[in-house]
This record gives C-alpha cells, sequence and structure tokens, in this order.
C-alpha cells in the first residue's frame, strides 16, 4: 500500500520541489499540504484518518512546527510526523523528539534520505538523519542523559532567566543573537521539562528547584 503523505511547508518554492520529488516515487500518495500550523491542524483534523506521515517544517508562521508537532500527536497519535528542516541545532532537534516527532530530515539531504525517512516512520521506527545522528550518541552518553533526564541545557537556562524577567520571544532571539524559532523551540524544551503550562509557571518552578 502507498504511504500517504500530508506536506507542512511554508516556502513555495521549498513545497513545490518537495512534492515534484515524492510525486515521481510510487510507493507515495500525496494527500493534502498546509502553509502554516494552524491550516495544518484544521485540515488534518478532517482528514487524519486518511494520512500515515506528515512531512513537517519547523520554522513556520505562527505557532511553531515544535508545537503543531504537539498538538497533532496528542489529538492524533496515529499519524507519524518527520521533521524536515534546515535547522540542526542540538536543542531544536531533541525538542522536537520531545514533543512527539518520529524522525528528524535534514533538507540539505537527497531525494532517497527523505523516502528513507518516510518509510521509516510509516512502519513505527525511529529515524534520525545520518548528519546529525551523532547528537543523539552525544546526549544519551552525557551524565545529565542518566542522572537528571529533565536537565535544562545551558542555554535554556539563558533562555529561562530572560523569560522570567519579562522578555518577549524576539527579545530573547536579539540578547543571546539566535533565531527566534530558535528562541520557541528553547521555550518549548523548558516547559516541557518542568512540566509547565505557562512562561511564568515555568519560572516560577525554576526560582523553587533553584535553577535561576
Amino acid at each position: 500500500m502507498k504511504i500517504r503523505v500530508f506536506l507542512v511547508e511554508d516556502h513555495q518554492l521549498m513545497m513545490s520541489a518537495l512534492k515534484k520529488s515524492l510525486e515521481r516515487d510510487n510507493s507515495i500518495e500525496l494527500k493534502g499540504e498546509a502553509q502554516s500550523g494552524e491550516k495544518a491542524l484544521e485540515l488534518l483534523s478532517e482528514n487524519h484518518q486518511n494520512v500515515d506521515v506528515v512531512v513537517m517544517d519547523l520554522g513556520l508562521p505562527g505557532i511553531s512546527g515544535i508545537e503543531t508537532t504537539r498538538r497533532l500527536k496528542k489529538e492524533h497519535p496515529g499519524i507519524h510526523v518527520l521533521i524536515f528542516t534546515v535547522h540542526r541545532l542540538e536543542e531544536e532537534i531533541f525538542s522536537a523528539f520531545q514533543s512527539g516527532a518520529d524522525g528528524y530530515c535534514l533538507k540539505e539531504t537527497d531525494t532517497v534520505s527523505l523516502l528513507l525517512g518516510i518509510q521509516a516512520v510509516s512502519m513505527g521506527s525511529l529515524y534520525i538523519d545520518p548528519q546529525i545522528a551523532h547528537l543523539a550518541v552525544r546526549r544519551i552518553q552525557s551524565p545529565a542523559f542518566s542522572d537528571e533526564g529533565n536537565l535544562l541545557t545551558p542555554r535554556e537556562t539563558e533562555v529561562l532567566k530572560l523569560l522570567s524577567e519579562g522578555f518577549s520571544n524576539k527579545e530573547i532571539a536579539q540578547e543571546i543573537q539566535i533565531s527566534l524559532s530558535t528562541v520557541k523551540a528553547h521555550i518549548q524544551s523548558i516547559l516541557q521539562k518542568l512540566s509547565a503550562t505557562t512562561r511564568a509557571d515555568a519560572a516560577v518552578k525554576a526560582i523553587k528547584k533553584g535553577l535561576i
């Protein structure tokens, strides 16, 4: 049976190239597309039973690909999500997996690797692009991984301090010179690690735990 794929990508040229690449493969059937997380959630809510794999960009307008993935997996856990992005920062990669993503593939990869990722996650396997696999190994081998699974990274701690001081996402990005999407990824990871529901809740819990 063909793998039914839904695409979430905000750049039109990338969307067109992605569609052309996948349409050439007889094992793939494209079932829809969206250019934002909000639209993807809306369409997939109506059509989730006809989709096996969602190929998800991270840097989306509105809610991020990480947050879209989190909401999608919560509402429709049977759908598999393959992140397809240019982002290769360790924090973003693990935030994506913490949100429920089943695989992570870089846009600079070739079509064969992308198809391999789609096939792997459609069967319930975890897929990590070979170009970033070493990051997963490093994280697993880290003492923090085994001793304290919810330990914040130094960068997350830095973001949390600014967050607790009332900085906006844009101001945090400017202050520590990272992209807005990276800030969103850090905050999502912080909320998950601290089991917090809001930014204020995260700040309060961090202070109580002595993290900041």
